[in-house]
């Protein structure tokens, strides 16, 4: 939902121009590793400061709101994390095997 509502302020107010992750994420398709990656790296250097003019308000919205929405917000943040420690966790004992060609 979070990266919907960053979707529709972007269309509205502007912002950045890769909005495929957003995309993905608003219509729930499939993700890769890279953009699990791309989520995690986010979240770990992003510091969230909700006192920045404009978060949370949808009439005029802070770009780094926006962003934030576009990554999933909170909910995005744990599904990463959670994510990507678990897959993590499956290719150490072995239970997710990776398909080469």
């Amino acid at each position: 939902m979070a990266a919907a509502l960053g979707l529709a302020l972007h269309k509205k107010f502007g912002g950045g121009r890769n909005l495929a992750l957003g995309e993905a994420l608003a219509e729930e398709k499939p993700l890769t590793m890279e953009d699990i990656n791309t989520m995690v790296d986010y979240f770990e250097l992003f510091k969230i400061d909700k006192s920045d003019p404009g978060w949370g308000n949808c009439e005029n919205p802070s770009a780094k709101w926006i962003r934030w929405s576009l990554m999933g917000g909170e909910c995005g943040q744990q599904f990463a994390l959670n994510t990507k420690n678990m897959i993590e966790e499956g290719l150490r004992d072995k239970s997710i095997k990776i398909k080469t060609n």
